[in-house]
């Protein structure tokens, strides 16, 4: 079967090689002058299981290295993490390592509006509501009461507090508003002089200033001190509360 002779003499002898391949070939691959099918067939199964060896190395390689590279990865994780010591351990060492500051907080007591005093020691005119008035000859609606006061009567503050703002009237009268916090505020017209200033704080009983000329206003005769308290902007009568 094999094109060469098997004569070790003959095979070192000058033979065209080239040829009796050729011969070979076409004796095995063609019969007369077509393909021997038995032939074709051999090579296309051989075709065939090669590539379907080569697909499946294709298609399997690639899954079975990412499953050993994440099993290095997981292996070097669980290495990493033996080695560290928990966030939270080294969080409590930290803080046991540090001085803790501790920061003083200034507690505001809370307001007790009866504890309220009034800003000057005349009796009251009016009320919060309606009240008759002697100069218009009517009712008249009132968000504050009238406190009787002669000129340069001092005027002090009701409850402790921060002063929140200062104004002037067109009729140079001043007004101070003061901030008790808890929602409460109050309010002190007809001012003439002022000693104080926004933002100060003031204790109770602490002098604001002096009343100036304010009668015949509001629809009232009489020199007085317009005073006004309000609870989350609602008036309340202080009446109820005077000492």
């Amino acid at each position: 079967m094999w094109p060469f002779e098997d004569s070790l003499r003959n095979k070192l002898r000058n033979q065209d090689l080239i040829k009796k391949y050729r011969d070979w070939l076409r004796k095995w691959l063609y019969r007369g002058n077509k393909i021997n099918p038995f032939t074709l067939m051999g090579i296309l199964v051989t075709v065939a299981l090669l590539s379907a060896y080569g697909f499946y190395s294709w298609f399997n390689g690639p899954s079975v290295q990412e499953a050993v590279t994440s099993n290095n990865t997981n292996q070097v994780i669980n290495q990493d993490y033996q080695k560290a010591p928990p966030a939270c351990d080294q969080s409590q060492a930290n803080s046991a390592s540090q001085p803790v500051e501790t920061k003083e907080t200034s507690v505001q007591p809370e307001l007790n509006p009866e504890e309220m005093i009034k800003p000057v020691m005349g009796h009251a005119l009016t009320g919060v509501g309606m009240t008759f008035s002697e100069l218009f000859k009517d009712y008249r609606y009132h968000n504050g009461v009238a406190l009787a006061a002669g000129p340069g009567a001092e005027v002090k503050v009701a409850l402790p507090g921060t002063v929140s703002l200062i104004s002037t009237g067109e009729d140079g009268t001043n007004t101070v508003s003061i901030n008790h916090g808890s929602g409460w505020e109050s309010s002190y017209s007809g001012l003439d002089q002022v000693n104080v200033k926004a933002g100060q704080k003031l204790a109770q009983n602490e002098v604001l200033g002096t009343l100036g000329k304010y009668s015949r206003t509001n629809g009232i005769m009489e020199n007085h001190l317009y005073f006004k308290v309000t609870k989350n902007g609602e008036p309340v009568d202080p009446n109820i509360y005077w000492k």
